[in-house]
């Protein structure tokens, strides 16, 4: 796949194709999530309302019905379910379990155990989270998914 910019007076993006398959269809996907989410969201603390520039988000977790997102400092109250989480975030949110969706641009390591969940740290941050075996797959997907569009 080649990957070329030309400077035009007007803004278009063409991707051109021998067939328009699922990893075209991700490609555009992801290309449209770009292009249309807002760079913040709104969360809730103390009765407040913040707002969080989406990619400072580590992870999302589920939790007595509530939804919380962490950021390597604090934690807020999510105004949304996890579902509708991941049709709002940006291709580098990725669900790991039932309860938890993760920013893999903030992941700094993996941990893997050969039963059960596996465990994810982060970058400037001493939160951990774990990862549901039956997401492993999708996770490495994502992960070299982000990879090829840098």
């Amino acid at each position: 796949m080649k990957i070329r910019t030309e400077i035009s007076d007007t803004e278009e993006i063409v991707i051109r194709c021998k067939e328009r398959n699922n990893r075209i269809k991700e490609l555009e996907a992801a290309i449209d999530a770009a292009l249309t989410c807002g760079d913040e969201i709104i969360l809730e603390s103390d009765s407040a309302e913040h707002f969080i520039p989406r990619n400072s988000i580590l992870f999302f977790e589920s939790s007595d019905g509530k939804v919380y997102a962490h950021t390597a400092k604090a934690i807020y109250k999510a105004p949304h379910k996890l579902f509708e989480l991941e049709l709002i975030m940006p291709p580098s949110f990725v669900r790991i379990s039932k309860s938890a969706i993760v920013n893999i641009a903030h992941i700094e390591s993996i941990r893997r155990e050969l039963v059960g969940n596996g465990e994810l740290t982060f970058k400037d941050s001493d939160k951990r989270i774990y990862f549901s075996r039956n997401y492993y797959k999708l996770l490495q997907y994502k992960i070299e998914e982000m990879r090829f569009l840098k």
